[in-house]
């Protein structure tokens, strides 16, 4: 849109008040983005920034990655990422001048002192972002109105319900869950990193298959001797059939089960400071990842396993016990 600020929100305020009525809302964050130039000094870079409310965020936001200084208190304060801060030359303490261009095509600027450098760990994000209070964005470019309203929700299930409730109440306003808003950096990842783990989950299924058929066919070799002697006593086949799948399938659990306790007692023992991940391409810094159990893998484990193993003993059990008797006593002697 060629001027999306037609769209913005003009009368927030009355918003936020009948937003905060809804249930599973517990607070309102109103923001202004803005494209602008930062000068210090004779040198001028481009900067992409936010206007908040910064007593609201400081409250819900707590673990900024500052690498000098604190966060804005108040309409002088600027906070830089690490990149932009790096290019402007700039320390905590100094002053700068934003330079934006007004929604009436006119441009405007004010002073403001570097409070504090964070670095978010992405390095395009990092070398042009910039945060101030929101008064100071609106004075930047002449408007009363703000771009967008931020919620602060109960939880993310409470999202529907919340979502239905502000369309019902407020007809001309969308709410769009967060995993839509950032597609780019959110949504494509998770379903990158959901496809990758299915990928890696199918290959360590048709692995531990392979070896739970290699391990039961070799352990059906050795009892050929016992099915020939059920079989000579007028056992019947399906019946074997089933004695031998149910006796698979409870190894099978067994095994789900010693494979929580261990993963359980690594996680607790060993992996509680997570294991460090290697910076990825465009990223600053590493993280740790941290592994978390929740009683849904637990039952994914025992179903798989019970599963795998169930499946991967079916051939090898009908191979044994449609071999003919003679064949199998053999085995005894």
């Amino acid at each position: 849109m060629e001027k999306p600020w037609t769209k913005w929100i003009s009368d927030h305020e009355r918003l936020e008040k009948r937003l905060i009525e809804i249930e599973g809302i517990v607070q309102t964050f109103p923001r202004i983005r803005l494209y602008s130039f930062l000068q210090k000094k004779g040198l001028t870079l481009s900067g992409y920034g936010e206007g908040v409310v910064s007593k609201r965020e400081n409250l819900f936001f707590t673990k900024m990655n500052f690498e000098e200084g604190r966060d804005i208190k108040d309409d002088k304060d600027i906070i830089l990422g690490a990149g932009l801060a790096r290019g402007l030359n700039v320390k905590v303490g100094e002053s700068i001048t934003i330079l934006a261009k007004t929604v009436d095509d006119r441009f405007n600027g004010t002073d403001v002192v570097v409070s504090g450098i964070f670095h978010t760990g992405v390095k395009e994000f990092d070398d042009r972002a910039f945060r101030i209070n929101l008064p100071v964005a609106k004075k930047l470019l002449n408007t009363d109105a703000v771009e967008l309203i931020a919620l602060q929700t109960t939880g993310v299930e409470a999202w529907e319900t919340i979502s239905s409730k502000i369309s019902q109440v407020i007809n001309d306003v969308e709410a769009i869950p967060f995993e839509e808003l950032d597609s780019t950096y959110y949504k494509n990842a998770v379903n990158f990193l959901d496809s990758q783990f299915n990928f890696i989950r199918i290959v360590i299924i048709l692995i531990v298959a392979l070896g739970i058929f290699n391990i039961i066919s070799n352990g059906l070799l050795e009892r050929k001797g016992e099915i020939g002697s059920l079989r000579a006593n007028g056992e019947l086949r399906q019946r074997l059939f089933v004695i031998l799948i149910m006796e698979n399938t409870f190894l099978g659990l067994i095994g789900g089960v010693v494979g929580c306790i261990f993963a359980i007692l690594i996680d607790s023992l060993f992996l509680q400071n997570g294991i460090p991940v290697p910076p990825a391409p465009g990223i600053t810094r590493s993280f740790d990842v941290l592994l978390e159990m929740e009683n849904s893998h637990y039952i994914q484990v025992l179903v798989l396993s019970i599963m795998t193993t169930m499946l991967a003993s079916i051939y090898p059990i009908l191979s044994l016990i449609n071999q003919n008797i003679p064949k199998l006593l053999q085995s005894n002697s």
